[in-house]
């Protein structure tokens, strides 16, 4: 009797003890919702050539790349008379943002 309430009273304190991040587990629930579920990564990052392809199917021209960084680049490019500054995800293949800098001209 002795040996199980020790027992119990181990098991209870263990409890207590904070786990390590890297070993807890997350038992909530996903529905799909996360921005990376709607845009999965390509198996190969797209290369300069291509970035520039993918920009001008979308109707943009005078495209210019800026350095890459962390699966992303900016790209500076024209479209209906505006230039844009464009947030562009290169391994998932889509615009993540684009902001109007100034008329084209």
């Amino acid at each position: 009797m002795v040996k199980k309430t020790i027992a119990a009273a181990m098991l209870s304190a263990l409890a207590l003890v904070p786990m390590p991040a890297s070993a807890q587990v997350n038992f909530g629930f996903h529905f799909g919702d996360e921005p990376r579920d709607f845009y999965p990564q390509l198996p190969i990052c797209l290369t300069d050539h291509q970035i520039r392809q993918a920009i001008a199917r979308r109707g943009y021209t005078n495209i210019a790349l800026n350095v890459p960084n962390e699966k992303r680049i900016q790209v500076r490019a024209t479209q209906d008379g505006w230039v844009y500054l464009i947030d562009f995800d290169f391994c998932a293949d889509r615009i993540r943002g684009q902001k109007a800098l100034r008329p084209a001209g």
